[in-house]
Order: structure tokens, then sequence, then C-alpha cells
């Protein structure tokens, strides 16, 4: 059993700094600290480094670079869907891909 888990993590692909998501970013929330990223037909988990107070499923992403590649570090605003208001500014982690056909 000891020996298939080493497998299973070696077997893993390091967590990712970039990601191309085109124009939109398709994403869901987790918890304050922890986002999933889609990518590539494919889900990606982000650990934030300094976390995000005000993260919450019913508010909106806004990020500061309108690139189709989203990066680590990349910085982020955490808006409301129908005020100008922000509620923190937040910077992703790096990129966690999840097996294939895994939904958040």
């Amino acid at each position: 059993m000891f020996a298939l888990l080493i497998a299973l993590a070696a077997a893993a692909p390091e967590p990712a700094t970039c990601l191309i998501v085109g124009r939109q970013l398709d994403h869901k929330v987790v918890d304050e600290q922890t986002l999933m990223v889609r990518a590539g037909g494919r889900w990606h988990r982000s650990v934030l480094p300094d976390g995000c107070p005000g993260l919450q499923p019913n508010r909106s992403l806004v990020r500061r670079e309108a690139s189709p590649r989203l990066c680590a570090n990349d910085l982020f605003e955490v808006r409301d869907n129908f005020t100008p208001e922000v509620f923190s500014l937040c910077r992703f982690g790096r990129f966690e891909a999840l097996p294939k056909g895994t939904r958040p």
C-alpha cells in the first residue's frame, strides 16, 4: 500500500506556474484559500498563497491583467456582482491539475 502511494505521488505532475485560460476565466470558489480554475478542458486547484478574505461563490473575480495567460502571483480583485464594491485584492497560487474528468 505504501509503495502504491509513493508511485502515485511520483506520477503526479508538478504544479504549473501558468495556464492558458482564454478571455474569460472559468472558476469555482472552494474557500478563502482555494480556487478551482479550468484550462485546456481540465480543472486545476490553486491554493492562494496569502488566502483571500471576502472570497465567496457569489462574488466576481476580476483579473488585473487581461491576458489569455494566467500565472501564479497574478492579482485579482474580489468584487460584488451588483455594485462597484471591491472586497479584497488577492493573488493566484500555482496550479495543480486534477485528474481528467474530475469536476470541482
